[in-house]
């Protein structure tokens, strides 16, 4: 009997409630809360039919408690999740077939990792001395590491003769995957050698991921008999400091 009346106050409070999983929620913990009431009151002596009674009595007007239920747990706040879920998986489709068929966003890469480069940036070059690059910094709140460096004697062309020639690898790298790398095309750089003379350095892109890209520095018109130079990328303000020795002194053109 007591449940029998447990039951039809149950039925009543969920008869108001619009959302079928806050029902039976609502319905476990409402049975559980009147079988706790109902025992507490048969300890004190009450038969169990009216200690069922009193517990169902002291819950209030059941319609009344569904609409409070209701409240707490409208059916909007699903819908809406179930709306937005949709949504995101038709703009990610979207995306994912605009990036192949377009080949942009990640698509634009072949990797993730930067694959293994060395110099001399051409083959046509020759190898004249090894080097090591050293320092890392921020510009632009990308990072740039310093990787490699060595002298080389580049190729003659029409335009100019052979001459020697300082190249250093440097990784820039960022971690938001939305962002695009940074550009070497719009960052001064100049470089200064031990004895204080300085000249400009030409920056360009030879690999790029989703998270990094690898740049090559050439230092131009080095002077003859130095080993030592100071690589500066970025405005005042905005820079990191590089540093690269070679093994041998760069010869004269």
């Amino acid at each position: 009997m007591p449940a029998d009346g447990f039951e039809t106050f149950c039925q009543q409070v969920c008869s108001v409630i619009r959302w079928p999983p806050a029902q039976r929620l609502a319905r476990a913990e409402l049975i559980a809360h009147l079988e706790d009431h109902a025992a507490a009151l048969e300890e004190r002596g009450i038969s169990p039919e009216e200690a069922a009674a009193q517990a169902v009595a002291a819950m209030g007007d059941p319609y009344q408690v569904g609409h409070n239920l209701d409240r707490c747990h409208s059916p909007l706040v699903p819908r809406l999740s179930q709306v937005l879920a949709v949504l995101a998986c038709v703009l990610f489709l979207l995306g994912f077939s605009l990036g192949v068929t377009r080949m942009t966003g990640l698509f634009r890469y072949e990797d993730f990792v930067l694959p293994a480069a060395s110099l001399p940036l051409w083959p046509q070059e020759t190898l004249l001395a090894d080097g090591s690059a050293q320092g890392q910094g921020k510009v632009g709140g990308y990072a740039i590491r310093a990787q490699d460096a060595a002298l080389v004697q580049t190729y003659a062309t029409l335009s100019a003769p052979a001459h020697p020639e300082v190249q250093v690898f440097v990784t820039v790298s960022h971690w938001q995957p939305w962002l695009d790398n940074l550009s070497p095309a719009y960052i001064p750089a100049v470089w200064t050698d031990a004895t204080g003379v300085s000249g400009t350095v030409h920056l360009g892109e030879t690999d790029a991921t989703v998270f990094s890209s690898r740049w090559h520095l050439h230092l131009e018109d080095v002077p003859p008999g130095s080993r030592w130079f100071s690589v500066t990328l970025g405005a005042p303000g905005d820079q990191c400091t590089l540093e690269i020795t070679l093994e041998e002194e760069v010869p004269p053109s």
